[in-house]
């Protein structure tokens, strides 16, 4: 018994005096000193327009609308807020026509609408004229500057949203033809 007493006890110190060393990596060798939490992540005050490494460059994508697609869809509606007024208000725009929201100088360009857009190498198309994951391309602009080329998703609002600094414009709803 006092062997078993005896075991126990040193098999507690033993595992003490590892808790108590310094860590160390797979070869034995002492591991770095922790980076502080402020050292880890340094993030710039003024976002930046540059693409992550992780995401590819579709800045040349191929459009397809299939032909069960094409026709199907009269316009979409916009979602508009006025972040200085607080004022949230709902604009249809024709699919291919230019929207100017009223007292400014911000023209919204609505493309191509997708019912179900994927994503297949660089062409954005659908799968299925099913609102599953309703997108559609626009081109935003203010005083003749372009501010913003992309989809707008009504299932992903934060997904890509144009940044404004007066507005925000969401893809609400889509207008059958």
């Amino acid at each position: 018994m006092k062997r078993k007493e005896t075991a126990i006890l040193l098999a507690t110190v033993l595992l003490f005096a590892a808790c108590n060393k310094k860590e160390s990596n797979y070869m034995g060798e002492a591991a770095p000193p922790p980076v502080p939490q402020a050292q880890q992540v340094q993030r710039s005050e003024h976002p930046t327009t540059e693409r992550p490494s992780d995401v590819p460059d579709l800045s040349n994508a191929q459009i397809v609308v299939p032909d069960m697609v094409k026709g199907k869809w009269k316009a979409v509606k916009l979602m508009v807020e006025d972040k200085q007024s607080h004022q949230i208000s709902e604009h249809t725009v024709d699919i291919g026509t230019e929207y100017t929201l009223p007292g400014s100088e911000v023209k919204i360009k609505v493309g191509e609408f997708l019912p179900d857009l994927i994503i297949q190498g660089t062409v954005f198309t659908s799968v299925s004229n099913e609102l599953k994951n309703p997108a559609v391309r626009v081109v935003i602009s203010e005083n003749g500057k372009e501010l913003f080329r992309g989809w707008l998703f009504s299932l992903f609002p934060t997904m890509h949203p144009f940044q404004h600094p007066r507005f925000a414009v969401t893809l609400k709803d889509v207008v059958s033809a």
